[in-house]
Order: C-alpha cells, then sequence, then structure tokens
C-alpha cells in the first residue's frame, strides 16, 4: 500500500516543481496588481496620505523573458491644520511598458529583474481657506525604473511578489523630480496559452 501511494506523490511533486517553470514559458500571459509607497501620518499640526496602485498586463515573448505595461496610479493628500487650513491634493497616472527577466529555475522560488520606463501625468491642486482661488498645476514626466524582485508560486498560476526598484523622475523636486528608492508588494496571475 505504501509504494502505491508513494508514486503518485513523487510524481505530484515532480509536476509541481515544474508547473512553475513552465508559468514563465514563451506564450504564457500575464496579469499583475502591485501596490506600494502607502504613507498614513497624522498629527496635531498635520495630515498626509499616499499611495500607488500598479495594474499590469504582458506576455511572454521567449522562456523567461517577458514584456508588457502598466498603469501607474497614484494619489497624495496633505493638510496642514493652521489657521489658514492648508491642502494639497495630487493624482499621479502613467503607462510604463516593462520589460522583465526571471532566472531559470524549477523552483516555486524566482528571482527576475525588472526594468520599465514611461511618461507620467501629475495633477496637484492646492487651497487654503484664507485665499479664495485654488492653485492647480499639471505636468508630464518622464519616469524609469530598474529593479530586482522575488516571486514564489503559491499555485502553478498565482504568484506573490516584492519589487524593490529604484526610480528617477524627470521634472524639478517640487513636481515628482529626482531618485527614490521603493518597495512594492503585490501578486501576478500567469495564463498559458495551452
Amino acid at each position: 500500500m505504501r509504494k502505491f501511494l508513494s508514486l503518485p506523490l513523487l510524481l505530484g511533486g515532480l509536476l509541481a516543481g515544474n508547473a512553475a517553470q513552465a508559468q514563465t514559458t514563451q506564450g504564457t500571459r500575464v496579469l499583475g496588481l502591485s501596490g506600494g509607497d502607502f504613507t498614513f501620518q497624522s498629527n496635531d499640526f498635520s495630515k498626509r496620505f499616499s499611495g500607488t496602485v500598479i495594474p499590469s498586463v504582458g506576455v511572454f515573448v521567449a522562456d523567461n523573458l517577458a514584456v508588457g505595461a502598466a498603469l501607474q496610479l497614484g494619489y497624495s493628500s496633505f493638510q496642514l491644520k493652521s489657521l489658514s487650513n492648508f491642502r494639497n491634493n495630487s493624482l499621479a497616472i502613467g503607462l510604463l511598458p516593462w520589460l522583465r527577466y526571471y532566472l531559470p529555475s524549477e523552483s516555486r522560488h524566482r528571482l527576475f529583474g525588472e526594468l520599465s520606463a514611461g511618461g507620467v501625468y501629475n495633477r496637484s491642486r492646492a487651497r487654503e481657506d484664507s485665499f479664495p482661488n485654488e492653485r492647480i498645476s499639471s505636468d508630464i514626466n518622464f519616469l524609469a525604473k530598474a529593479g530586482l524582485g522575488y516571486s514564489y508560486f503559491i499555485t502553478p498560476a498565482v504568484g506573490l511578489e516584492g519589487l524593490l526598484s529604484y526610480q528617477r523622475t524627470g521634472g524639478d523636486r517640487n513636481t515628482f523630480g529626482g531618485g527614490a528608492l521603493g518597495l512594492n508588494l503585490g501578486f501576478r496571475i500567469y495564463l498559458p496559452t495551452n
């Protein structure tokens, strides 16, 4: 009886190990959602909230090599609790084509590198109770990212992942310009062609 049960378990273990590799083969489509840069801070003088959500789609053009596009949606709000009651809300929407390469492995644990670059539209609105008019500004900046990540396949078709990246944004420092290090956490769904 033991020999009868151990054979299917061994076969299942071998197939599960190959399933993670099969998800990164040519033709596999990818749907993902990640988020990062979430901040909430509140004290007697100010209140701040910010966050970014990034849905993405892609396809493996070769084994372990995927290309796609991500829609970066960012929001931040800042309020200064004083006599003037200053408030500033900012919205960032970006379209970022990306390129990702997974290191070959037969494990559920996969390391990858990712490059992305594109444009980001930023809109900011500021107002104070002491001034009747709002100040609205908008611009488009270039954004480029390079990062290293880790993906864990919880099932053959779903991977949880983290991506640590350095990003460089065009524009001045007052309108999202400069460099920054960021961490995004999320998941991806892998849809093989067959």
